[in-house]
């Protein structure tokens, strides 16, 4: 029987299974258990469109367990994987609709022509016992005829085996049926890179080779494209530009001056209990959009001889759809005296819109423009292992009337250049907007948090040599190519530095270091302290309502990957504060309005638990620190006679 039949037949009886162990969802931040390397593969070759019975291309993967994991039995489930489905559809009035000349959107005939590619891994479930090493091919059926770039992804999940588990069998396809309902200890992605050219071609090569490396300068910058020229053809995520998002007022660290204003609030505003009403000010939205902000342009009675505007979108390779560049700067540049000049900055909002106005003082002729989308700004600063970053450029034009409209541009990180950059920096500023309005907290650090991505090199310090996703104290962040893409995964690690940047880089003892999910770590109280909030943040971020039921943390891009909302479900750990999960859990019952067993409380202000602990740090690094300190933190926090609800709510979390 042929490798394809087996896989058929194996598919059939066991697609349920997979489905509810997350077969096509996203990958989330996870600890790392196995390591994965390429072992062999062609760097090029021929392929036919549509489904081959070896596929077109094959890679032969070897995999092993990281240190932390390599006394332990894990169970290892690779899933088939496909290419993702497109969300939006291509419209015809979308900037009538964005502009509120028209209501409603006309889509434009269209059919979705499918998924690109397709991946089947030759084994579905590797028992690695310790010590032991796997190899497995990957087939890859490259399914349309395509002159585009992509990542051809392979989710997986590992599960830790105990000796009862092992003593029912040692098969691994039983073995999967027996972690059905379970909490998975980590989970990973093999990232292949692929460039197709039309004429059946194929390429296969590093993130660089494919995707292109950053650039230093903005003569280098990426270009970008026209939209109204793809209309017709160009999916867009409509729902993503009628966001009610705002940029922060402020760009710059303020040396914690807003995050003490909170601090002093959130201790006077206090807790409420189910079946209160209650209305605060971080409820209220502005409506309208923004106008006078920092960095746009100078005081607000200065004189401007150019307006210049347009919009700017990314297509994301999530969903094959334009979404608007929500978190980018941009720059107007110009050549026209011979030397390069900037002429004014801003940044894209919610909907893609952007303005920018120069001052009459630069003496600007409008002979000659550029402008550019800069992915890096004073927080964060996405950038490859040299330190360029990732930018792209509109064509230069001339002649620049005083008032300029650059149309609507976009850049293509889904099949052109840079995949996965147009998803990382909206993650990272919807956790910047969400901080700076929703909490009352400016995260902006001294210097601008150094965002490595992808990370093809940095092992996060546990000597193997295979990349992984961390952060450190020093301001900087390492993301491989599929977490960057998660906005759950970016959120968490923003949070280890934002935790950093008020706690001042200080570190409870028994911090840092690999870790799994569903470990109990009696001697590294530390790390289970931050990584718990860093697992909190995300959900924080993603699910603003507040009120989410069990199970409902799976939200695409937001799935968690874990259930911050039961109290049922493993870790298995008796003391709450040796683990992660139960430490995120306990900031999220303080945080959400749901009531569950004895949670009936929350704090009032949307940014009370977040300003609370971070306001209460270590005196100096290396202080012994858990969960458990927080109790009594909370209890004097929470309205009075709500004390005991605070020890309601550490208790059913086994603090």
């Amino acid at each position: 029987m042929n490798r394809l039949k087996r896989f058929v037949l194996f598919f059939v009886p066991i697609f349920g299974l997979f489905l509810s162990l997350g077969v096509y969802s996203a990958c989330a931040d996870e600890p790392a258990a196995v390591m994965w390397k390429v072992l062999e593969a062609a760097k090029s070759g021929n392929y036919s469109a549509g489904v081959q019975a070896r596929g077109d291309a094959r890679v032969m993967i070897g995999m092993s367990a990281r240190p932390i994991a390599e006394k332990t039995s894990l169970l290892v489930l690779l899933y088939p994987s496909e290419d993702a489905r497109t969300a939006g559809k291509p419209i015809s009035n979308l900037e009538e609709v964005l502009s509120g000349k028209e209501t409603s959107a006309r889509y434009h005939e269209w059919k979705d022509p499918g998924p690109r590619w397709r991946a089947n891994p030759s084994v579905n479930a590797v028992l690695l016992k310790p010590g032991a090493k796997s190899q497995f091919m990957i087939e890859v059926d490259f399914l349309r005829e395509v002159a585009e770039s992509m990542s051809v992804r392979v989710h997986g999940k590992v599960f830790e085996l105990s000796r009862a588990d092992l003593a029912q069998t040692q098969d691994p396809l039983e073995l999967a049926f027996l972690m059905h309902g379970r909490q998975h200890a980590s989970s990973f992605a093999i990232d292949l890179y692929y460039a197709l050219q039309t004429g059946g071609k194929w390429t296969f090569g590093s993130y660089a080779e494919i995707f292109g490396a950053g650039v230093r300068s903005i003569q280098q910058g990426k270009s970008t494209a026209d939209y109204q020229e793809m209309a017709a053809v160009l999916p867009v995520n409509l729902i993503q530009y009628r966001r009610n998002l705002r940029l922060p007022a402020k760009f710059k660290d303020d040396g914690g001056a807003m995050f003490n204003k909170t601090l002093s609030k959130v201790l006077g505003g206090g807790s409420a209990t189910a079946g209160d009403e209650f209305c605060f000010s971080e409820d209220i939205e502005t409506s309208g959009r923004q106008v006078a902000r920092e960095g746009v342009g100078e005081a607000l009675t200065a004189s401007y001889s150019h307006t210049l505007r347009g919009r700017f979108s990314t297509k994301w390779s999530s969903d094959h759809s334009l979404h608007p560049g929500f978190g980018f700067k941009v720059e107007a540049w110009t050549n026209e005296t011979g030397s390069w000049k900037k002429l004014a900055s801003g940044w894209v909002e919610v909907d893609g819109y952007w303005q920018l106005q120069v001052p009459s003082s630069l003496g600007y002729q409008g002979k000659q423009l550029r402008v550019v989308y800069l992915s890096y700004n004073s927080y964060y600063a996405p950038q490859d292992q040299s330190g360029s970053k990732y930018a792209w450029k509109d064509p230069d034009r001339e002649n620049i009337p005083t008032n300029y409209d650059a149309g609507h541009r976009y850049a293509d990180t889904d099949g052109g250049a840079y995949n996965g950059v147009g998803e990382l920096v909206e993650a990272a500023m919807f956790m910047w907007s969400r901080l700076y309005w929703d909490a009352g907290i400016n995260p902006v650090p001294s210097s601008p948090i150094k965002l490595y991505f992808p990370n093809t090199w940095y092992d996060c310090g546990d000597g193997t040599g295979s990349p992984w996703s961390c952060a450190n104290a020093s301001g900087e962040i390492w993301l491989i190519a599929a977490h960057g893409i998660q906005a759950e995964v970016v959120t968490h690690e923003l949070s280890h530095q934002l935790n950093n940047k008020f706690w001042g880089n200080k570190k409870p003892a028994g911090s840092g270091g690999s870790h799994s999910l569903t470990g109990c770590y009696p001697t590294r109280l530390g790390m289970a302290l931050r990584e718990g909030f860093a697992e909190f943040i995300p959900a924080w971020v993603g699910y603003p309502s507040r009120n989410v039921a069990e199970g409902g943390f799976s939200s695409g891009r937001w799935n968690l990957g874990y259930d911050i909302e039961t109290r049922f479900s493993p870790p298995a750990c008796s003391n709450g504060w040796e683990n992660e999960l139960w430490v995120a859990r306990t900031f999220w019952d303080l945080h959400d309005t749901r009531s569950d067993g004895d949670d009936i409380l929350w704090f009032t202000h949307k940014g009370a638990v977040i300003a609370i602990y971070l306001g209460n740090g270590i005196a100096s690094d290396g202080d012994a620190r858990d969960m458990r300190y927080y109790e009594n933190i909370y209890r004097d926090a929470a309205s009075a006679g709500h004390e005991s609800f605070i020890t309601d709510i550490f208790e059913q979390n086994r603090m």
